[in-house]
């Protein structure tokens, strides 16, 4: 709710400010003392549109800030408008934008009569209107429709994302195929490349290598003094005399183990030499398949390992696009079936609403005639969308007479501030508590009723104050009366300059203000008199 407003240079107002109570206030006073300037000042902080005329003559700029609490959590709002044109606005001292200043107030202050934030205007509210009105009947059946038509959108994203993949997985499948059974042709094992790349060395090199190995082979094995004879001759010394020292037996054993590892090199040596025998015919082999490994390198920048994976991933999706069919059927069923439901809950909910808006008809027929819309009709008019959304497939849209042998016609085309103000106050009245905005301004409520209406009025915004807090600007004796807390507006001139001022009233002066309402005078002794039986009055019937 508010809790205080500071208003500088804005219009008529130099300086101003007050604090608001949690209930029913209400702001009286003379025509032209500045009542609709302060509804414009606490609209333009809320987000409303920045008029640079209302920055007061010969300041640079114009200053409002609401402090206050939203969901029980305290905030200030500040705006500025400048004399050049631009306007600040600041939530707790940090800049905002204006559509953030908007959004953030949009669902916590309503300002009913001339001015924005006219929520019963925008038919995009008149559902949410209705809804919270059989919020007892729907709330459940909305709170199912919300999950099915949160799960039927999922269903038919994932089929809608599967078509697009399909789309463009066909246009790539013959890149794919072709891809894919080009690799799978090379027939690539890991570390390939490096085998024949050894191989070729080998086969380009085999002279050199088939001299020294040979040699080589000889020294170890063949040759008169061959390595291996004069070990064999050395662990034969060795052995006989082991069984004297503990170091000998030691040094025979490694010598025996020499031996047979130079065995196993000899063995080897004589293999390699065996297998240096190649014809040109397998060194072109070889060279013919290296090269075409690494063209394939090149072509992808990727090693024959990295290139084996590639090959999956493209057999992977020609395995996808060859069950997408399957696939297609899978979701659509589910789809389907999501939305059957939804299209189920969605037609409970809109023979539920019917039902309800039938009930609210009536409801807003007989407050409207407590409002003094005598022979006024309204009625709730339905139309059936082409797509089912978070709310049902119902559009709403609240149709409304005013006088006698008018036909029925939407709120925004016939109706004025005063009226407007009061039909709120009827839906504010009928759903009660089930309305979530914290503070409601209702400025020209009084325009165009007077006596047992007004008594009415006032009734009215007395209940809704039990749940929300409530401004109202009003001329009427019979409004200002219920006032839980009562504001006079006043304004003066001073040096040639309208200086505008408020000032929070207390008992005696509150009756001193409705003695003036009702004749034009604070001191007249009969209208003292009629304020006091009013409060009374006021008092007895709550």
């Amino acid at each position: 709710m508010l809790n205080r407003i500071v208003i500088d240079n804005f219009a008529t107002i130099e300086h101003l400010s007050f604090d608001l109570g949690e209930s029913l206030n209400v702001i009286t006073g003379e025509t032209g003392a500045g009542k609709s300037i302060l509804v414009t000042a606490i609209s333009t902080a809320l987000g409303g549109r920045a008029d640079t005329t209302m920055v007061r003559t010969g300041t640079d700029k114009a200053f409002i800030q609401i402090a206050g609490d939203k969901n029980g959590e305290e905030f200030i709002i500040s705006r500025e408008i400048l004399s050049g044109g631009k306007s600040i606005s600041r939530l707790n001292g940090e800049m905002i934008t204006l559509s953030q200043l908007r959004e953030f107030c949009s669902d916590w202050v309503d300002i009913h009569g001339q001015y924005d934030n006219q929520q019963i205007l925008d038919s995009d509210n008149h559902i949410l209107i209705t809804d919270n009105f059989g919020h007892d009947i729907l709330s459940e059946e909305l709170s199912v429709l919300r999950r099915l038509y949160d799960e039927s959108k999922l269903a038919k994203q994932e089929y809608d994302n599967l078509l697009r993949e399909e789309s463009e997985a066909k246009k790539q499948r013959s890149f794919i195929e072709f891809e894919y059974n080009y690799i799978k042709k090379l027939s690539l094992t890991p570390g390939e490349d490096d085998n024949l790349h050894e191989q070729l060395d080998m086969m380009r090199n085999a002279e050199k290598i088939f001299t020294s190995v040979n040699m080589s082979y000889d020294l170890l094995r063949e040759s008169d003094n061959s390595v291996i004879s004069a070990l064999n001759k050395i662990y034969n010394e060795l052995s006989n005399i082991s069984s004297y020292s503990e170091n000998l037996l030691i040094m025979s054993d490694k010598i025996n183990d020499i031996y047979y590892q130079l065995e196993d090199v000899s063995d080897n040596l004589r293999n390699v030499c065996s297998n240096l025998s190649f014809s040109e015919e397998d060194l072109d082999s070889v060279s013919e398949r290296l090269s075409v490994i690494e063209d394939a390198k090149r072509k992808y920048h990727l090693n024959i390992q990295e290139i084996i994976e590639y090959m999956h991933e493209l057999e992977n999706k020609l395995q996808v696009i060859e069950t997408f069919d399957r696939e297609k059927k899978r979701l659509a069923e589910i789809a389907d079936r999501k939305y059957s439901l939804l299209k189920e809950q969605s037609d409970l909910v809109s023979v539920l609403r019917h039902k309800i808006a039938k009930k609210l008809e009536t409801a807003m027929i007989s407050e409207l005639e407590d409002l003094d819309f005598a022979n006024s009709d309204f009625s709730i008019e339905f139309e059936k969308m082409p797509e089912i959304g978070p709310l049902g497939q119902d559009r709403i849209e609240f149709l409304i007479s005013t006088n006698p042998g008018e036909p029925l016609m939407p709120l925004t085309k016939i109706a004025s501030g005063g009226e407007i103000s009061r039909i709120m106050l009827a839906f504010k009245h009928i759903i009660g508590d089930t309305d979530n905005i914290e503070t409601m301004i209702f400025d020209e409520i009084d325009t165009g009723i007077s006596g047992r209406t007004a008594l009415v009025v006032g009734s009215k915004l007395k209940e809704i104050s039990t749940a929300h807090q409530i401004v109202c600007i009003t001329h009427l004796p019979q409004i200002a009366a219920y006032g839980d807390d009562n504001y006079l507006i006043t304004k003066d001139l001073t040096a040639g300059k309208a200086i505008t001022e408020i000032k929070h009233l207390d008992e005696e002066s509150k009756i001193k203000m409705l003695a003036s309402l009702f004749s034009g005078s604070f001191e007249d002794s009969s209208s003292i008199e009629a304020a006091k039986d009013l409060i009374e009055k006021i008092k007895y019937s709550s």
